[in-house]
């Protein structure tokens, strides 16, 4: 089954912001975000139905270097991005 990726409202906005943020605290750390979020998304994609569910419509994943998660839904053949924040 073939799977589109839609990112909505601010998720975009806030992966760029959290990598700038990381990015200026340390050389690569940024970099190092990127590459576990890539992973989660890579997951998402394989197994939508695979994170936890959270607020009974939408699943969410916890990062395990970064304290950040990733929500998200699976909707027909499409996985919509929703946010990814901060979660300390």
């Amino acid at each position: 089954m073939s799977v589109r990726l839609v990112w909505r409202g601010g998720a975009i906005r806030d992966v760029q912001e959290v990598y700038n943020w990381y990015e200026a605290g340390s050389k690569g750390a940024g970099e190092r975000l990127a590459a576990e979020l890539e992973g989660y998304v890579a997951f998402i994609l394989e197994h939508p139905n695979g994170p936890a569910r959270w607020r009974s419509r939408y699943r969410k994943m916890i990062q395990k270097r970064f304290p950040y998660q990733v929500v998200s839904r699976f909707e027909k053949d499409t996985v919509i991005i929703y946010s990814a924040f901060h979660s300390k």
